[in-house]
């Protein structure tokens, strides 16, 4: 498995060309080949210029964009556009960001309707040699007649996963099954650890640096390895975005290092 980044991580540094610029050079000094882009969170409109200005930031400094993340609204709102601008930046895979909670709020109707437009989507994209994975939060561990929502997607829908072990773990899902289970199935995987925060009385859970948390990485990756998924990307919620992928980026390049 190659070890790559999620772009969210980086958001806030991809703001002009020259900051893309800027901050590729830097994953490209830490080692990072291989990035998702996180389509929503780009101040740039969504157009196969953006695209092209982005693939060739990322050809100069040996980055290559493996899939995107895009809200259904958007990728499905124009499919010659979406496939034009995945195209344009060479990524075959483009990942769903999240499931749509008014439908999942309608119980295994909606759910239902749902699994039909993200194989209607995937049909559609599929000529282009484009690939949908679905990306899971922790609605994914809800349970709909009488099993959670991601067993139900899979028995219901054609559609890959992209597993996120940070949401797994707070939904209370085994990423280590799940990779099993869903073998062939899971081209990509979203890395970052979980740790317990306290706010007073209440307890909860943040993502953090890789090995800085409670997920057995080093079991979650030889699991990964085990399935032949493609590719982790780095993903967190930090104010050190560059120092924070660096670590996770080490740690995980260790682990991988000892399958």
């Amino acid at each position: 498995m190659d070890i790559g980044l999620q772009t969210f991580t980086i958001r806030k540094l991809l703001r002009t060309p020259h900051s893309i610029d800027r901050t590729f050079a830097v994953l490209s000094d830490i080692g990072l080949r291989s990035i998702e882009l996180a389509v929503d969170y780009l101040g740039f409109p969504f157009t196969t210029q953006t695209a092209l200005m982005i693939a060739e930031s990322a050809k100069r400094h040996s980055l290559r964009v493996i899939s995107c993340q895009i809200k259904y609204a958007t990728s499905s709102a124009d499919i010659p556009a979406t496939a034009e601008f995945m195209q344009t930046l060479g990524a075959g895979i483009l990942t769903n960001s999240v499931i749509d909670l008014k439908l999942l709020n309608k119980g295994e109707d909606g759910l239902g309707r749902y699994c039909d437009m993200l194989a209607e989507l995937r049909a559609k994209l599929k000529p282009s040699g484009i690939s949908l994975a679905h990306h899971n939060h922790h609605y994914e561990f809800l349970r709909v007649g009488g099993q959670n929502v991601l067993s139900f997607m899979a028995a219901n829908s054609d559609v890959d996963f992209v597993l996120d072990t940070y949401w797994c773990q707070r939904g209370g899902g085994n990423v280590i099954a799940l990779l099993h289970e869903l073998r062939g199935r899971v081209p990509l995987m979203h890395l970052r650890d979980f740790t317990v925060t306290k706010m007073g009385l209440i307890t909860g859970g943040a993502d953090c640096e890789i090995g800085r948390g409670n997920i057995p990485f080093g079991a979650v990756l030889r699991a990964a390895d085990a399935t032949e998924v493609g590719y982790g990307m780095i993903e967190q919620k930090t104010k050190t975005p560059l120092e924070s992928v660096k670590l996770s980026f080490d740690k995980g390049a260790s682990l991988l290092c000892q399958i």
